[in-house]
């Protein structure tokens, strides 16, 4: 885990340009980047998001990502910071706030959905159970009927509503795949779905079945690569196929995300990933 000084020093390495060319401004693959609108899940960087997050967000900022998916936020603030503040500190560094991973319920989704709505972030996304039963075909199917009701409630606000898999989906109840429950169940006006093609590699499945047989219901990607050792790792390192889940994913916003930093700080594999992400699949 990088300690607050060493995340400090790899600002200044990037800035001196040792990972970054040019000292005069944004080079092509950061403009390009930007205009491409390839965010981060912050929960990438945790391990310094909390110690200094106006560091991390200038990191962010100069590594050329468009944007950020934050993670935790409780309906007023983001990291410790009251939501409009931490929007005045992404528009003064040129990031949008995208979406966010969220404890959402039925309960609280009218005011985490009027939140967003004030600040312009247009995804609010439940990214695991939180605790719900999960267990039988009835489970997923309560849960498939409350995404929709909160679903409606965001719809409300001009928010989407999302989820995001992990692989506990993936295992089947009988002969059924409760992915597949989830999918079939909700409102496509009322619920989308955020991919993540690191768990559907590490469940041994190819997304773009997914994609082919739901198309349009799966706006947003978490790419996120899975390596030989079985945790994720910088994007083009490991074994998913990226160009194929491009092709046919149909997504309308790219979410990097990498959970586990063996190949160096997760500011420096963060640079890599948008890097090869610019240079090998959005060329």
């Amino acid at each position: 885990m990088s300690t607050r000084r060493e995340f400090l020093r790899s600002l200044s390495l990037l800035s001196a340009g040792l990972f970054l060319a040019s000292a005069k401004g944004k080079t092509g693959n950061q403009l390009n980047s930007r205009k491409k609108g390839i965010g981060i899940q912050l929960y990438s960087l945790r391990d310094v998001i909390w110690n200094d997050l106006q560091a991390t967000m200038k990191g962010v900022s100069s590594i050329g990502f468009s944007g950020v998916e934050a993670y935790g936020f409780d309906g007023r603030s983001f990291f410790g910071m009251e939501a409009r503040a931490f929007k005045q500190l992404c528009d003064d560094l040129a990031l949008e706030i995208y979406s966010t991973h969220t404890g959402i319920t039925e309960q609280n989704a009218a005011v985490y959905a009027e939140t967003a709505a004030d600040i312009g972030m247009k995804f609010l996304v439940l990214p695991s159970f939180g605790g719900r039963p999960n267990s039988t075909i009835a489970d997923y199917q309560r849960a498939a009927e409350e995404m929709n009701r909160m679903g409606e409630i965001c719809n409300s606000f001009g928010v989407r509503f999302g989820y995001h898999n992990h692989d506990f989906e993936f295992k089947k109840i009988g002969e059924v795949m409760p992915f597949d429950i989830l999918l079939k169940e909700t409102e496509p006006e009322l619920v989308t779905f955020q991919a993540d093609t690191y768990f559907f590699a590490k469940s041994g499945l190819d997304p773009v079945q997914w994609f082919n047989n739901y198309p349009g219901r799966f706006e947003s990607l978490h790419l996120k690569d899975l390596g030989m050792d079985g945790e994720s790792c910088i994007i083009g390192n490991g074994i998913v196929d990226f160009e194929a889940v491009l092709a046919s994913a149909g997504a309308k916003l790219l979410i990097y995300e990498q959970e586990h930093c063996a190949e160096g700080s997760s500011l420096y594999c963060a640079e890599q990933s948008i890097r090869y992400i610019h240079t090998h699949l959005l060329h």
